[in-house]
């Protein structure tokens, strides 16, 4: 019985079917809202929603949205030919590092979950684009697949860094195995970096990074960039920040800093952090970078550059943005 209204909805059978079919025929096809629909029926709005939903379980109403096209963008061969690697582009409209971000992260997911091996070892970074990424890749049944952190990271304060959380959250989504990387990301002294990564308990998962079937990484802003949430770069005081922008850091790829002619720069900071070797990065079979937003223009053309990449994810405006940099000046 629908409260409140008297109206009693058909128990099973073809009474209960034909009833979805007339609520979601009022509601796509004639374009009748829920509380003009429970108003027709002497149905609540809660049931006509119920209605719905099971509507669509049931396969009585199924919704398909044009995929996009395969083609490949004239601005991304473009930036491709520029940059010298695969180039896919998400749509986009904002600049602000934040938003773009997400976005670009929530729109790749498409592409990635196209991308996924049925076996074998998926690596990921942290940031704030691939914890997006991650949370909007369509559910799978990949058990003999295993994920696993390429950088350490824990972070209370910013979730999205927390590498070991978006790891264990993509694999549940996916399907598959996961193991842990029980690391911070950065630490103190050079000397405890070597020694965490020679312990048995942090080698256990750091021994995949040589398997690695597909890594999703994304890319960090530069030192001196704000971009309005906290970064990999804000792991460093002020003076450390200076010291990276006069070395001529761009931002960083998987733990690994760049310029943006994309080669890398030497410094403690990278000797300190606990991420995947750039050799064994280089092994992977396939490597995609994923970043947008006004502060990544920079590290998007220093990380392409690098040749780690084998496909680079952004969106229509950081690619503008990108190609404009390079036009504007010779790095």
């Amino acid at each position: 019985m629908a409260r409140g209204t008297g109206a009693r909805l058909p128990e099973g059978g073809s009474g209960e079917t034909e009833m979805m079919r007339l609520v979601a025929e009022l509601y796509y096809l004639r374009d009748r809202s829920q509380p003009e629909i429970a108003a027709l029926t002497g149905f609540s709005v809660s049931t006509v929603s119920r209605l719905l939903a099971t509507a669509r379980t049931r396969g009585i109403v199924r919704i398909s949205v044009e995929p996009a096209s395969p083609a490949t963008s004239p601005l991304a061969r473009e930036l491709g030919t520029a940059l010298g690697v695969e180039v896919a582009l998400t749509p986009g409209r904002e600049t602000e590092p934040p938003v773009a971000g997400r976005l670009c992260g929530v729109a790749a997911a498409s592409r990635i979950a196209r991308e996924l091996p049925e076996y074998g070892v998926l690596g990921l970074t942290g940031g704030y684009t691939i914890e997006a990424l991650s949370d909007a890749l369509p559910e799978a049944h990949l058990p003999e697949l295993v994920v696993v952190p390429l950088v350490g990271g824990w972070d209370s304060s910013n979730p999205h860094l927390n590498s070991n959380e978006i790891a264990r959250r993509l694999a549940e989504r996916i399907g598959a195995g996961v193991r842990l990387l029980h690391a911070p990301g950065l630490l103190d002294a050079e000397s405890t970096t070597r020694a965490l990564l020679g312990d048995s308990a942090i080698s256990a998962t750091t021994r995949y990074w040589d398997e690695l079937a597909l890594a999703l990484v994304g890319m960090s802003g530069g030192p001196q960039v704000r971009p309005g949430y906290g970064t990999v770069m804000d792991r460093l005081d002020e003076e450390g920040r200076a010291r990276l922008a006069a070395k001529g850091a761009v931002g960083d790829v998987a733990g690994h800093l760049v310029r943006i002619d994309g080669s890398f720069v030497e410094d403690e900071w990278e000797r300190r952090t606990i991420s995947i070797p750039l050799v064994a990065l280089r092994r992977a079979g396939r490597v995609v970078g994923v970043a947008a937003g006004a502060n990544k223009v920079e590290s998007i053309i220093g990380g392409a550059r690098t040749g780690l990449l084998h496909l680079l994810i952004t969106d229509e405006p950081t690619a503008r943005a990108a190609l404009g940099r390079l036009a504007g000046s010779a790095c």
